[in-house]
């Protein structure tokens, strides 16, 4: 088994694609990405499946669509039932850890709900805790993870074996979490503070910590997959000092948006900037001074450098340890924020590249290519089906034909592995990946194409709907969907758009007979 690889998987919560410097942000500061990006390969296209934590999550341990794991917005549990990645690697002989967050079981019950009538029976005990807000313990197996530490929630309403572990540690040190507890900014910026917990205490040192803790526990003879999720830089914006006065809100670019630009988008957009609406990622208007947005980019960017910093420590250990050449390490988010393009913070139903476009970086020393940047489409339905590709772990079923085209023909997940292109045997693999999420509070139901050159989002049973041509308008700042000239576009982009979602419907179950 010693020479089998291992996998370390980095994940963040609400990060977009463009917040590193080796992505062009000539502000913020991420050494240790930049290190990675530098001693492997990025990815430029690299799309969520769901702008949304639960259902994008899902996919990642899956491989099927929200439409697929049934996962389609926040607040739908994850069927346990679903063969998952992690549990593939199990079988397969590898030690499969979780440090930080999940996400793949909503944060409360609802109000009255049995939590059994939610979760296996086995399950149930445990799980009640999602009503409280105290975490009893996470029962594992969880998802294929064989063992977790876990993390909920953000900010102030972080629970779970963290806070658990800050209550043994100091418990007057809670209280420090509270805005109250800090500084407010000097514009007053919503959910903005500078939180007053110490580094040392705070969450993201803690997932680093106890990550480094595992890899130093592990034995050397067997292959590891180890889930490392920080939290941040999901809002609310309270990074602790050092990273919360980083950077001045002056120093920060402002995001892309344009005078009548919501007079060209679906009507939600301008009710949200206006008054607000039930969204699944916020309920308040975004509508602000452009000081107090300055104010949440300058805290986004100072939370991202402190998860960079506890990165580094994690990749620090790692080669201490002589693990570096044998562990293929990634990093990715969730999904992104709005960040203020297009009038809109945080997310809900944008499909806009804020939200899609993801950081995806991978390494690993003799096995990829060094500072290679790829621009071929890649989605999160890729992700599993690359990490067995890579681990020579056949997908869930048992059904992995030795041909790539038989691959993408049989397999039970839609996903392909994107080996070739990290190996920089291919430059791109699929001409176009698909998006889609439900949104239930507003009656909303995306699905998105996205090509080398194009974007669609249709909303069915509506009239309106978004078309970009993401070469002459990288930005997304112009809406073609009634533009006269762009019809016979449209109309080719909705036929392909209907064969994709075809494409990627879930495989299983496979047929075992005639009749």
């Amino acid at each position: 088994m010693a020479d089998r690889l291992s996998f370390l998987c980095f994940v963040t919560d609400q990060m977009r694609g463009d917040h590193m410097g080796c992505a062009g942000n000539r502000v913020i500061q991420t050494p240790n990405l930049d290190r990675l990006a530098a001693t492997g390969v990025r990815f430029t296209r690299a799309y969520c499946n769901n702008p949304l934590c639960m259902p994008s999550r899902a996919t990642l341990f899956t491989g099927l669509t929200p439409r697929g794991h049934g996962v389609r917005t926040n607040g739908i549990r994850l069927d346990p039932r679903h063969p998952t990645m992690p549990q593939a690697l199990v079988e397969a002989g590898y030690r499969t850890h979780s440090v930080g967050k999940i996400h793949l079981q909503p944060f409360q019950t609802p109000k009255g709900l049995d939590p059994g009538m939610l979760v296996p029976e086995e399950w149930a005990e445990s799980y009640h805790f999602w009503n409280v807000g105290r975490l009893k313990a996470v029962p594992t197996p969880y998802y294929g993870l064989q063992t977790v530490e876990i993390s909920i929630g953000h900010g102030a309403g972080v629970t779970g074996d963290y806070r658990r572990w800050l209550r043994a540690q100091d418990p007057s040190a809670e209280a420090l979490w509270r805005p109250e507890a800090g500084r407010p900014t000097p514009h007053k910026a919503e959910q903005a503070w500078h939180c007053a917990i110490p580094e040392e205490l705070h969450y993201n040192t803690w997932v680093a910590d106890r990550a480094i803790a595992f890899l130093e526990s592990h034995p050397r003879d067997e292959p590891f997959f180890l889930w490392c999720s920080f939290p941040d830089p999901h809002h609310p914006y309270c990074p602790p000092a050092p990273w919360h006065s980083m950077y001045d809100p002056v120093d920060v670019p402002m995001p892309l948006r344009r005078e009548g630009e919501l007079d060209d988008l679906p009507f939600f957009y301008r009710r949200v900037y206006e008054q607000g609406m039930p969204l699944s990622g916020r309920f308040g208007p975004t509508r602000m001074r452009d000081e107090q947005l300055r104010e949440i980019l300058a805290l986004t960017y100072g939370m991202i450098s402190h998860v960079d910093h506890n990165l580094g420590r994690v990749l620090d250990a790692l080669e201490r340890l002589d693990l570096r050449e044998t562990t293929i390490v990634c990093f990715l988010s969730d999904h992104g924020d709005m960040m203020g393009d297009h009038w809109i913070i945080n997310k809900g139903p944008f499909h806009l590249n804020g939200l899609l476009s993801m950081p995806f970086l991978w390494s690993c020393p003799g096995l990829f290519p060094e500072g290679v940047v790829s621009n071929g489409l890649v989605s999160y339905l890729d992700f599993a089906p690359t990490i067995l590709n890579l681990a020579d772990v056949p997908v869930p079923e048992g059904l992995a034909p030795p041909e790539p085209e038989a691959a993408q023909q049989l397999a039970p997940w839609p996903g392909i592995s994107f080996e070739p292109q990290l190996r920089g045997e291919a430059d791109s693999l699929q001409d176009s990946v698909v998006v889609e999420n439900d949104e239930d509070y507003l009656g909303l139901r995306l699905r998105t194409l996205v090509t080398d050159r194009y974007q669609i989002t249709v909303y069915p049973g509506q009239s309106y709907g978004e078309l970009f041509d993401l070469q002459e308008d990288p930005g997304q700042l112009r809406n073609l969907w009634d533009d006269p000239a762009s019809q016979e576009l449209k109309r080719d982009l909705l036929i392909r758009l209907m064969e994709r979602l075809v494409e990627t419907d879930n495989r299983l179950p496979r047929r075992t007979s005639h009749a």
